[in-house]
């Protein structure tokens, strides 16, 4: 039975703060978490750092040049190993429009690959059933609406594996998609549309409980005129609908591109860190020198600055969810507990793996981050084994 003890100057656990923290884990599981004590014998130290649970992404298309929808296992491998060495020990694959023959092979694909235990928990399926106005970096000629025939198909594909779908819920049939999809066990999310506040809110009727990266491929607050009162009436939109909705979670994509920092904050503080997760968003070519890339059916650009574009728009990031995570901080003010919380807990309580995953506690997976004082990777462990880190996270 593989043990390890690891001692470190701090750790956040689910409700405190705690100083001079020993862990110890047995059988990939944490079994001891104690406060105010010396370093035990033979522990791993970190006499600088900062110990959080390992973070949990919900949108990572791929990473290293590597994307979850290649038919190469290495691909897939590669992107999983870029993001589990900058401390993501879960995640969710995501799948971004595309032919539904070559959707329904992905999912076969990343099914046998999905495990309780991670990294792979499941899928993110986002698209093909988006708004042509809102498509973004997906390629619009493979947008259509969510006919019972094709759910049917991806379903079957995914054999239990999908754990959130994106979808424009104004859409033709979109509402028994987003009733099918649920019942299947999958979070369905509002993304890439140009939804109104009525629509969102009867889809939260048919079972919609998420908003994908809110702020992003979705309409703000705006004054439509509407030919029917005669005047230009006042339309919350997604983000406006997300900001007095209670029974909607969303997601941000914090690279301090997509989101405005300062915007990122304001959404945090108004809805609160248990209704936010943080995603990456990360595109296959994360993590790859400048140069231009085959992504996804469209060539991406990756900038020296640190962003990759898809014509006039930002294809995904290229960061992993360790960078959210100090953009929060850093750049949108947010304390630290909270940042980890969005990336950590919340994204676990969203796709219902809170019970092993996301807390420092006992009981749970023993998938761990120590983050230094500047809020580098100094360590990762996964199911209590460590494993290598980058240097530029």
């Amino acid at each position: 039975m593989s043990v390890l003890s690891l001692w470190a100057a701090r750790a956040l656990t689910p409700d405190e703060s705690l100083a001079r923290v020993s862990l110890r884990a047995e059988a990939g599981r944490i079994v001891e978490l104690v406060a105010d004590v010396d370093p035990p014998a033979g522990a791993d130290v970190f006499a600088n750092a900062t110990l959080v649970p390992g973070l949990i992404d919900l949108q990572v298309n791929g990473g290293d040049g590597g994307a979850y929808a290649a038919a190469d296992p290495g691909e897939r491998e590669r992107a999983t190993q870029f993001h589990l060495r900058a401390g993501t020990t879960s995640l969710l694959a995501a799948l971004v429009s595309a032919p539904l023959e070559q959707l329904e092979a992905s999912l076969a694909r990343l099914a046998d690959e999905v495990s309780p235990g991670g990294p792979l928990l499941g899928v993110h399926l986002e698209g093909p059933f988006l708004a042509e106005a809102k498509a973004g970096a997906h390629e619009g000629g493979f947008l259509c609406d969510p006919s019972p025939q094709a759910v049917k198909r991806l379903l079957a594909s995914a054999r239990g594996s999908l754990r959130l779908v994106t979808l424009a819920p104004e859409r033709a049939g979109a509402l028994e998609a987003i009733r099918r999809f649920a019942e299947a066990g999958a979070v369905v999310a509002a993304g890439h549309s140009l939804a109104t506040s009525a629509e969102l809110r009867n889809a939260i009727e048919h079972g919609l409980s998420f908003m994908t990266h809110v702020g992003n491929a979705s309409d703000w607050p705006s004054r439509p005129f509407d030919p029917e009162l005669g005047f230009r009436r006042s339309e919350p939109g997604m983000v406006g609908t997300f900001l007095f909705e209670p029974r909607l979670r969303g997601s941000l994509i914090l690279d301090g591109l997509h989101l405005h920092p300062e915007l990122a904050r304001a959404l945090i503080e108004l809805r609160g860190p248990e209704q936010i997760a943080l995603v990456s968003d990360a595109c296959p070519a994360a993590g790859l020198p400048p140069g231009r890339y085959r992504q996804g059916g469209l060539d991406a650009e990756i900038h020296p600055e640190g962003y990759a574009t898809a014509g006039e728009g930002l294809a995904g990031s290229v960061i992993p969810l360790v960078r959210a995570v100090r953009t929060a901080v850093v750049e949108a003010g947010v304390a630290l507990d909270a940042a980890i919380r969005m990336a950590t807990r919340t994204p676990a309580e969203v796709i219902g793996v809170a019970g092993r995953k996301g807390q420092l506690r006992p009981g749970h997976d023993a998938d761990l981050l120590l983050l230094g004082g500047d809020l580098s990777v100094e360590a990762v462990y996964r199911s209590g084994e460590r494993i290598k880190t980058s240097q530029s996270t």
